[in-house]
């Protein structure tokens, strides 16, 4: 948990190209808003919730009075990959009583963790997201397990609706996925993945292609960038250290293979975050 706190908006919550690398969790309370992104618009009306994954990216709008509650939740990237990156969430549910009282609860017992200033120009930056998280590791451990509780006890109710992102039908190229995901940061070689799924290395690439429409190589890659994206955006280590603890021991290949996919340096693209 990052922040958390209750909003109070009147015709200016508008703010254009949001992307965090954490989600946003919102209880509407009065009034309304939009966010749009690039698939379609969404209107937020009181009594719903919503939740805006991380990297998704989002413009807000409103031009009236907007109340709402909100909760910032980033899932570390030290090791492996999280829930929220492997599945696909509804943006908007219908909400309980039970919901509200969550969310007022998570709110009264955490005022220290409210925004200063809701500018998302303001406070999603490298060095607000390292402070934020070092306020929360700074907490009881008491406080800290009664907020992932009732985060848990949120998420659960997207989690109902969820799908996973990849509809896999054979179990052997699911072997593979769940090997990908625990070893994201190792180097992984073919080799390795056809052994876990019992098939030639030819086999496993032939039927790893059917399943999800790319090569396992691609697919790697992918990830592993998605990945570096978080730890550019959130931690405060060097780029050199990212590559290698990502498995590139190459940091000039590491970098070539970044701007690629990205269409930037990972040193602009921190830089560009960091504005």
């Amino acid at each position: 948990m990052l922040n958390v706190g209750y909003a109070r908006h009147d015709g200016d919550w508008n703010f254009q190209d949001v992307s965090s690398p954490f989600s946003r969790l919102y209880y509407v309370t009065q009034g309304s808003a939009e966010v749009l992104f690039s698939e379609g618009n969404v209107k937020l009306r009181p009594h719903h919730m919503y939740m805006i994954p991380a990297f998704k990216l989002h413009t807000n709008s409103c031009d009236s009075k907007f109340e709402h509650y909100y909760i910032h939740i980033y899932e570390a990237s030290s090791t492996g990959t999280g829930i929220m990156e492997n599945f696909d969430f509804p943006i908007e549910l219908d909400a309980t009583p039970v919901d509200l009282e969550l969310f007022k609860s998570i709110c009264e017992h955490n005022t220290s963790m409210v925004l200063k200033n809701v500018d998302p120009r303001i406070y999603d930056n490298k060095h607000s997201l390292i402070e934020c998280v070092r306020l929360n590791r700074g907490r009881p451990l008491s406080d800290r397990m009664e907020s992932t509780g009732i985060i848990l006890q949120l998420m659960s109710s997207f989690m109902r609706h969820a799908r996973p992102k990849y509809a896999i039908s054979d179990k052997r190229i699911q072997l593979a996925l769940e090997y990908i995901s625990q070893n994201i940061m190792e180097p992984i070689s073919l080799e390795n993945l056809s052994k876990e799924s019992c098939l030639s290395r030819d086999h496993f690439i032939k039927l790893f292609k059917q399943e999800l429409g790319c090569t396992p190589g691609q697919f790697i890659i992918d990830q592993k960038l998605k990945k570096a994206r978080l730890m550019l955006a959130a931690e405060n280590i060097s780029i050199k250290e990212i590559a290698y603890s990502l498995g590139y021991d190459d940091y000039s290949y590491f970098i070539r293979l970044f701007r690629k996919h990205t269409s930037m340096t990972p040193h602009h693209y921190r830089n560009s975050f960091n504005k």
